[in-house]
């Protein structure tokens, strides 16, 4: 994710291709389970498709021309540590969303893990800029948002649907991602403190956080996005299969 959130679908994308990679190191006998496995799975549900793919040109576009040379530039401007520091921090800002849907999946070790993270990053840690609950503890937070707490609770994802500048989507995934806005911390601070004076002021200075997170999350490795759809015949397809399958596995577990 959840994830302007681009950020959301290269992380997604990420993780698919690691565990693909896990998979051809598997024994061949494995590695059969596996594909068999993979191939019992439901098939995208696309009714929008002409849509979806309209949608899919445009943030294509947008990570190649906007995302990833801003994100090389950051790079280039700004040293690594800083850069992983940032990605800490907001990572360390949105427990209270992962915390929240652990506890609504009664996942009690997931939300142990959110607190004791929280407690160490934001006290050692110095607000969350240093990971030390994983470089000292070995502690990793978890990656619950709201999408996966309702597929638990029953209600089906529903079509495939990619929205603007966010990207891969479901239906159920949309109203998800809403959830998750209102628990990060911007939805207190910026009416709170900040206090836009319209609607679209505060909805911009969220955008505007959003697209600095995309930004710096890509410049760890801005080249990721292309690599991984250069050989695909469809990209399109691609990443929607892509996205659906590492979302089911994240509600099924």
């Amino acid at each position: 994710m959840h994830h302007l959130c681009l950020c959301v679908l290269l992380a997604s994308l990420c993780i698919a291709c690691s565990s693909t990679a896990k998979r051809a190191s598997l024994p061949p006998s494995a590695a059969v389970a596996a594909s068999e496995e993979e191939e019992a799975e439901p098939e995208a549900y696309d009714p929008w498709e002409g849509y979806n793919r309209k949608v899919h040109a445009f943030n294509d576009f947008f990570v190649r021309y906007l995302v990833t040379p801003f994100a090389k530039g950051w790079a280039v401007i700004v040293p690594g540590f800083v850069r992983k520091g940032l990605t800490n921090f907001f990572t360390w800002a949105y427990t209270p969303g992962r915390l929240v849907n652990n506890l609504l999946q009664a996942k009690i070790h997931g939300a142990g893990k959110e607190v004791c993270a929280f407690l160490i990053n934001g006290t050692v840690g110095m607000l969350g800029f240093w990971n030390a609950a994983h470089d000292v503890f070995a502690l990793d937070t978890t990656n619950e948002d709201t999408n996966q707490t309702l597929g638990k609770w029953g209600i089906q994802e529903g079509p495939y649907f990619e929205l603007p500048f966010i990207g891969p989507n479901t239906v159920r995934g949309t109203f998800g991602f809403v959830a998750d806005i209102f628990m990060q911390p911007q939805a207190v601070i910026i009416p709170v403190y900040i206090r836009p004076e319209t609607l679209w002021q505060r909805a911009a200075i969220i955008a505007g956080i959003y697209a600095f997170r995309a930004m710096n999350n890509t410049s760890h490795d801005p080249d990721a996005y292309e690599n991984l759809v250069r050989d695909a015949v469809d990209p399109y397809s691609f990443i929607r299969d892509i996205y659906l399958q590492n979302m089911r596995k994240n509600v099924a577990d």
